[in-house]
Order: structure tokens, then C-alpha cells, then sequence
């Protein structure tokens, strides 16, 4: 097996990870309505921050690593020949 085919498959996958994790955190976001009836009398429509962006892009990047490696050592794995 070559290990660092596996390794650089872990990372390629983790990069993706990420990226899907800090979408998923961009998703999660909740809308906000904010009324100052006193100042403005418009409403402001919004979505909050982030809900934790740095766990998710963590648990993105550790499944995508996962998933990554395990996908590359199974495609490396050859079946033993029988004689």
C-alpha cells in the first residue's frame, strides 16, 4: 500500500470537509427580526452569526479525513490471488 497516496487522499478529502462544514454553518444560521419602533419604524430582517463555525469545520475536516483515507486504503486493497 502506498501511504502516501492514502495520506494526500485523507487530506484532499479534509479540504473538502471543511467546506462543507463551514456551509453547513452558514446554513444553521437563525433569522432574526429586530422592531425599534422608537427610532425606526422599518423592520430590519437578519440572520445572526455563525453558530460555531470552527466546530464544524473540525468535524468536517475529521470525517472527510476519514472517509478519505478508508475510501483510498479500500481501492488500494488487492484481493490475494489464489493459485
Amino acid at each position: 500500500m502506498n501511504l502516501k497516496l492514502i495520506f494526500f487522499s485523507g487530506v484532499v478529502t479534509a479540504l473538502i470537509g471543511i467546506v462543507f462544514g463551514l456551509s453547513v454553518s452558514k446554513m444553521s444560521q437563525r433569522q432574526f427580526q429586530c422592531c425599534d419602533l422608537t427610532h425606526r419604524p422599518e423592520f430590519i430582517d437578519g440572520f445572526s452569526t455563525s453558530r460555531a463555525p470552527r466546530t464544524y469545520a473540525i468535524i468536517g475536516a475529521s470525517a472527510g479525513f476519514a472517509i478519505g483515507s478508508l475510501i483510498e486504503t479500500v481501492r488500494q486493497n488487492k484481493p490475494a490471488e489464489v493459485d
